[in-house]
């Protein structure tokens, strides 16, 4: 069957990092390996589901790029590749009130549609989030979007490796769901927001807990300085205008 590599990255947010992990442990019936990344967690304790303990925190791209060389171990030792990997956010979270399983209907909705290499649960209408299109706008199926952020995000495994997963240099995370987005847009792929799943998102919660070492105003002036210096350099100037423009058609938007 279609195998789900599960990827949590977690500083300092052990309580919401239990919360999805239970919740998947719970509810999801897809094939899958749970891979909890501790980010050198330094202010409390890590994760009761930790898989993989990091020394220092490497921020949210090379934390993800570690669980994703740890499911890449966890592949060779089975012998079977990987159908998609699950990346999930520490500032997202279920509803306990929801039984059904969240993973299940996104790979089906990559399954069925061979063309899909990206999925998104969509937002509650109450969610904080810069991206309008992934709030839910009712219904039960995937509809196409431009962009979907890496707050729950769902790629096709052969497609994310193919265009050599996410950009190191974007260490602090902005960028990567801008690139790799405009990548399968350019490829002729298509991204989806799933209205039949849906999660909450709250913004800068680890910062107003005071977990993250410095505060929400300065890691978003560090991280955007990077995303800028990053991918200006590898597309020019005007790579904001090609990320959010090139390949989109009107029913994406």
């Amino acid at each position: 069957m279609n195998r789900v590599a599960v990827i949590i990255t977690n500083y300092n947010m052990p309580e919401r990092t239990d919360a999805l992990c239970w919740h998947i442990r719970e509810r999801v019936v897809w094939p899958h390996d749970l891979i909890v990344v501790d980010n050198g967690s330094d202010l409390v304790a890590p994760s009761r589901f930790t898989t993989l303990q990091l020394e220092k925190n490497i921020q949210t791209t090379g934390g993800w790029l570690a669980g994703l060389n740890y499911a890449d171990e966890l592949a060779k030792k089975s012998g079977k590749d990987y159908f998609a990997y699950w990346f999930l956010i520490t500032s997202a979270e279920f509803s306990k009130d929801d039984k059904s399983d969240p993973l299940s209907p996104l790979v089906m909705a990559l399954v069925d549609n061979p063309s899909a290499v990206g999925i998104h649960p969509a937002l509650t209408s109450d969610s904080t989030t810069a991206w309008e299109q992934l709030k839910t706008r009712g219904g039960t199926q995937p509809r196409p979007t431009w962009m979907i952020d890496n707050i729950a995000s769902l790629y096709r495994a052969d497609w994310f490796n193919s265009i050599g997963r996410f950009e190191p240099a974007l260490f602090y995370g902005w960028g990567i769901d801008y690139e790799t987005c405009w990548k399968a847009r350019r490829d002729g792929k298509g991204l989806y927001v799933h209205e039949g799943v849906q999660m909450r998102k709250i913004s800068d919660i680890g910062y107003s807990m005071g977990r993250m070492n410095m505060s929400a105003q300065e890691r978003g002036q560090k991280a955007g300085a990077n995303m800028a210096d990053v991918l200006s350099a590898k597309y020019g100037p005007t790579w904001l205008e090609r990320m959010r423009e090139e390949f989109v058609t009107r029913d994406m938007v």
